[in-house]
């Protein structure tokens, strides 16, 4: 059973979008202030605090900094969440958040990183390879390539294609009898020995139907611990 904290004021920013923390083996506690999440996770010990970093009455920062300095606390990940304006956010992260994110940003960024600090420990040695078709953005035609590493943040693509960091594709590709299409962007170039290239790209985006689907699909090919 994974449990989890979310701070009353920014439970809107998830409104619509709580099909995650609907299932039976994830339990979450409202706090509505700081001194009320420490004494849930003091208590409850859980897994993930989603906070606002304007919450009362203490703050993200001092939270995260209480939360750090306590040895029968810091084993926890915070997820931090506030406006773009402001030092907040990044005080946040300079005291100890694994993720900050804008009250801005499409919800799905919450979930992916939530469901990303859920399963990591589960999907660390997970190799998957999956037939994508990957059309470049203005590009003459479509390539083939093949797809390693996927999550629910992005995949690994392996191709003789020459694709340029920053260029955004548009992924297809099929799992569990389910077409997802994807618009991505290239981040990263390996050259692995084989002599193929290798782009890690992020998904941009994706809709919370594609999402779940990826992230069942993960789950399911997860080697047990």
């Amino acid at each position: 059973m994974k449990k989890i904290i979310i701070a009353e004021s920014i439970i809107h920013a998830i409104s619509g979008h709580d099909t995650m923390f609907g299932r039976g083996n994830i339990a979450t506690y409202l706090a509505h202030t700081s001194e009320e999440i420490l004494n849930i996770h003091g208590a409850r010990k859980v897994d993930i605090i989603i906070s606002d970093a304007a919450l009362p009455l203490m703050g993200g920062a001092k939270l995260c900094s209480a939360i750090r300095s306590d040895a029968f606390l810091k084993n926890v990940s915070i997820i931090m969440i506030g406006d773009d304006t402001g030092e907040a956010l990044t005080q946040c992260r300079e005291a100890g958040a694994n993720a900050v994110i804008s009250k801005q940003s499409d919800p799905i960024q919450i979930f992916s990183k939530l469901s990303e600090l859920l399963v990591i420990p589960q999907r660390k040695d997970l190799r998957v390879s999956l037939r994508a078709s990957v059309k470049g953005r203005g590009a003459d035609s479509s390539f083939f390539a093949m797809s390693q590493n996927i999550s629910i943040s992005g995949m690994l693509l392996e191709t003789d294609r020459v694709i340029e960091k920053g260029n955004r594709l548009t992924c297809a590709f099929t799992i569990a009898h389910s077409e997802i299409i994807v618009e991505c962007m290239v981040i990263r170039e390996e050259r692995p020995d084989s002599g193929k290239r290798r782009y890690g790209v992020q998904f941009l985006n994706i809709d919370m139907k594609s999402f779940i689907i990826i992230e069942h699909f993960v789950k399911s090919q997860t080697k047990p611990q």
